[in-house]
């Protein structure tokens, strides 16, 4: 796909995200009807999220016929289970064309009524997203990004594009307010995470934990964030923001500074002054 393709594909995906997002505020006028079920080792979904997936995925495949669609409710049905998502990984990281979506990034807060979540949608060229879009429904902030073309902020659906860029400027770490997240079952990743959370804490002005890593990495290539870090996520937790993120200017990689990987284990992005500090931690 060249630039043309790219923005059109872009602004297919925003609209997506917008008829997705008011779904969702629909069905969160009626919480306490919603029906619930719980996914392997990995929290929650709701009705709201299935339709919420649906939704994009019979759009983007009538428009993309020739893409693949990486969709995390889609996923866990058709390849069983978390058990076997190291094969569903390496499928989709090989395709060519492929969309990554998350209909409902922060579950958890959507069904406390907490309005910290988004839609998240994804397109990887071999495993390397190229454009990426993350949309809070209940403010109607947009953030996104194409590969080389800068990352973007409007403030609500009605409000002016913005351009974002957060690598510059100095900062130590102990000025610095970061947010991350936990894997989701307990054990010794759990452990393991907890353990560098009380370390970098030590270090740092504050950390935050507020349940949505989408948004969390769109607040740091805004500016809002000054890094994030977190373990055990999936591609459609991560490779919209991360490419806002690379685009923002923020140092994006794994744990172990090799270059970032939707499909990986690992994800951490700091603010460029920081990043060094930080990366001696890990």
């Amino acid at each position: 796909m060249n630039k043309k393709e790219l923005t059109e594909a872009l602004n297919f995906a925003i609209e997506l995200s917008q008829k997705a997002g008011k779904l969702l505020l629909k069905y969160q006028k009626k919480l306490n009807s919603l029906k619930i079920t719980v996914k392997d080792a990995q929290g929650v979904a709701s009705k709201a999220d299935i339709e919420s997936e649906n939704l994009i995925i019979e759009a983007l495949e009538k428009k993309y016929p020739e893409h693949e669609v990486l969709a995390e409710e889609k996923a866990f049905k058709q390849f069983k289970g978390k058990k076997n998502m190291a094969a569903a990984y390496e499928h989709y990281a090989s395709a060519e064309w492929c969309w990554v979506i998350d209909p409902l990034d922060g579950t958890n807060n959507y069904l406390n009524a907490f309005n910290y979540y988004g839609v998240c949608i994804s397109l990887t060229h071999f495993g390397k997203p190229v454009l990426g879009l993350v949309f809070r429904p209940g403010t109607g902030e947009l953030f996104y990004a194409i590969k080389g073309g800068g990352a973007k902020y409007v403030p609500s659906e009605t409000g002016r594009v913005q351009s974002i860029f957060s690598g510059k400027g100095k900062l130590k770490l102990r000025d610095a307010l970061l947010v991350t997240g936990f894997v989701s079952e307990k054990g010794v990743y759990f452990d393991k995470e907890f353990s560098f959370f009380k370390k970098i804490m030590k270090h740092c002005r504050g950390v935050r934990r507020t349940g949505s890593a989408a948004l969390d990495l769109c607040y740091v290539a805004s500016g809002v964030w000054d890094g994030f870090w977190e373990t055990g996520l999936s591609p459609w937790d991560v490779a919209a923001a991360g490419i806002i993120c690379q685009e923002a200017g923020v140092v994006v990689s794994d744990y172990k500074g090799r270059e970032f990987d939707p499909f990986g284990k690992s994800i951490m992005a700091f603010r460029k002054p920081l990043y060094k500090q930080v990366s001696r931690l890990f």
